[in-house]
């Protein structure tokens, strides 16, 4: 397997970013009819299958385990994969080579990047593919954002979804129950400042760690905007709704932790790193976490507490999805051998192995179900915090230009450099810009 490495810069240059942004156009497909799929068996199909994948980090040996996996069953097929170490290097890669109608067989990427490859038929329609799994067999929530209002061009692998994330030593230290985590804003806030640790004036330990890259202020702020009963666009996605009172109300609570109640300082955790992230280092109380912090954590040593967001005033919680997403380039001699994968990495046993090891939601409800997946207790918690990610989602190709405006206004307002009113308004303006320009 070839790895490609490099870096990845954060938009705000302050941290290594999990995924860079690329504005795109709108996504569309070619549909491909695939009669008994469903029936394809390893003698079936036989040639090259070129893949191009970002299973990397926590999910390398899950994704190892896959590749070995379909490569015993369906030995006629000779796969040859390449490894990406970020999104972001992927994207480079693909843009290149479906341009240039040179593309692999088969990848898997993250869903917004996939949105912009899919335009001008550039990427095969899934729909029969998904069809073929039965009704209602992918997760809702995750296969909602393979279109953009066409039809299906991406399939599913795994989602991660976002919770609270929290040091149960360090929560037990401060007086807290990490049996009882919070239920409201006012909780989060008590938590938060129980567990931050100044000598004098220098932080030890932010109560809750609130600066990411770009795309951590965005998560964070849509999660609280949520919250708040708010959400990031209109029902129609034409235009922004953030800039209303869940929104004003959701970025003053954030910027009042940082500015009155200095749960944590400004800018602390920026710049470090991963390997020095506060949490793992356990400098950090409470974390807007993902599926991603299990493994990271449990390898620090942490006792690892995670509980869903709870709603302002508590009765209720919200999420947010991210999944990635398995796609096949119209231009792909291999499609036959990609489709053969697709099916053999959605199937029950695959799945359930890969989110055991990766830690990440299965697409396949079944293997959401399955009692392995529901014995680990991290694992089924954010199985369960994908449950309660909104059910419209912004499956928009442009969404990922939208990501670092709202996240400038978020970290101007916590860096008390414009009060949260002026920064969403400015925001609302350019958001507009981009979404009229779709």
């Amino acid at each position: 397997m070839a790895m490609t490495t490099g870096n990845a810069n954060s938009m705000t240059g302050m941290k290594t970013s999990r995924r860079r942004f690329l504005a795109g156009v709108a996504a569309g497909g070619l549909t491909l009819s695939v009669p008994g799929l469903r029936q394809a068996s390893a003698q079936s199909t036989s040639g090259d299958l070129v893949f191009w994948s970002q299973l990397a980090g926590s999910k390398k040996a899950a994704g190892d385990d896959l590749e070995a996996g379909f490569t015993k069953a369906f030995p006629s097929i000779a796969l040859k994969s390449s490894l990406y170490a970020d999104p972001s290097q992927l994207n480079e890669k693909l843009l290149t080579a479906i341009s240039g109608n040179t593309p692999p067989d088969l990848f898997v990427q993250h869903w917004d990047y996939t949105l912009n490859y899919g335009s001008g038929g550039k990427l095969l329609a899934m729909t029969d593919t998904v069809a073929a799994f039965g009704a209602g067999a992918l997760d809702e929530g995750l296969l909602a954002y393979s279109s953009a209002g066409g039809p299906l061009i991406s399939v599913p692998l795994y989602g991660t979804s976002r919770g609270l994330g929290f040091n149960k030593a360090l929560a037990q230290a401060a007086g807290l129950d990490p049996a009882s985590p919070p239920k409201t804003w006012e909780e989060i806030r008590h938590w938060a400042m129980a567990m931050t640790k100044r000598t004098g004036s220098l932080l030890q330990c932010a109560g809750f760690n609130l600066f990411y890259n770009d795309l951590g202020s965005f998560e964070l702020f849509t999660l609280f905007l949520q919250s708040a009963g708010g959400s990031m666009l209109s029902d129609d996605l034409k235009a922004p709704a953030f800039n209303g009172p869940a929104g004003l109300k959701a970025l003053q609570f954030l910027r009042d932790l940082v500015l009155v109640d200095k749960v944590t300082d400004v800018g602390f955790g920026l710049g470090t790193g991963a390997a020095a992230d506060p949490f793992t280092q356990k400098r950090a109380g409470l974390i807007v976490a993902g599926n991603y912090n299990i493994n990271n954590s449990l390898k620090a040593g942490i006792d690892f507490g995670a509980s869903a967001v709870p709603l302002e005033k508590g009765g209720g919680y919200t999420s947010y999805l991210d999944p990635f997403c398995f796609a096949v380039p119209a231009a792909a001699s291999g499609r036959a051998q990609a489709l053969e994968f697709i099916k053999f990495a959605l199937s029950e046993a695959e799945q359930v192995k890969f989110a055991l090891a990766s830690k990440n939601v299965p697409a396949l409800k079944a293997a959401q179900r399955d009692p392995a997946v529901q014995a680990d207790p991290l694992l089924a918690r954010f199985v369960e915090f994908a449950k309660y990610a909104p059910t419209k989602v912004p499956a928009l190709p442009v969404y990922s230009r939208i990501v670092p405006i709202v996240a400038r206004a978020v970290l101007e307002t916590m860096y008390g450099r414009k009060e949260a009113e002026a920064a969403l308004a400015q925001a609302d303006v350019e958001v507009r810009a981009v979404l009229k320009g779709a």
